[in-house]
This record gives C-alpha cells, sequence and structure tokens, in this order.
C-alpha cells in the first residue's frame, strides 16, 4: 500500500510525444520501495514515471526539471 503525500512546493508533470506536450499539476505523490514513483494530479489521475516525459517543481517561482543522477561507486578492484 502507498501513502501519498502532497509536495512542500507545487509540482507538475508533463505527458505526450514528440508532436506535443501536456502539462498536470500533481496533487500527490507516493515513493514505495525507495524507488517507485506514482503522481496523483488534480483530475484523479495516477501515472508512473514510464507514463510521462518529466515533472517539474516551482522553486523560487522558477519551474525546475526533475531528474535522477545517479552516483557512480568506485569499483573496488581500482582502489
Amino acid at each position: 500500500m502507498n501513502e501519498f503525500q502532497q509536495p512542500i512546493n507545487p509540482m507538475r508533470i508533463i505527458t505526450g510525444n514528440d508532436e506535443w506536450s501536456f502539462c498536470t499539476p500533481v496533487f500527490a505523490i507516493a515513493i514505495s520501495n525507495s524507488h517507485d514513483v506514482e503522481y496523483l494530479t488534480i483530475n484523479g489521475n495516477f501515472y508512473t514515471p514510464n507514463k510521462i516525459k518529466f515533472a517539474e517543481m516551482c522553486i523560487n517561482g522558477q519551474w525546475i526539471r526533475l531528474e535522477t543522477n545517479h552516483l557512480r561507486t568506485p569499483d573496488p578492484s581500482n582502489i
């Protein structure tokens, strides 16, 4: 079971394809298993990351694209 939480700053998701984009405000987000994200939009639809182009968060009046940066772990044989 996922527990949804409202984001502190306004969020929106961008859906679509190469020809068009549609922006939908996010009402709540859920994170399960420390990595699975699900977005609940204000119109009641659920979206997973594979159904959207990207998500944005409004910070200090600017919409910032949310991205994942995977940190490299050093190879023990090179240490």
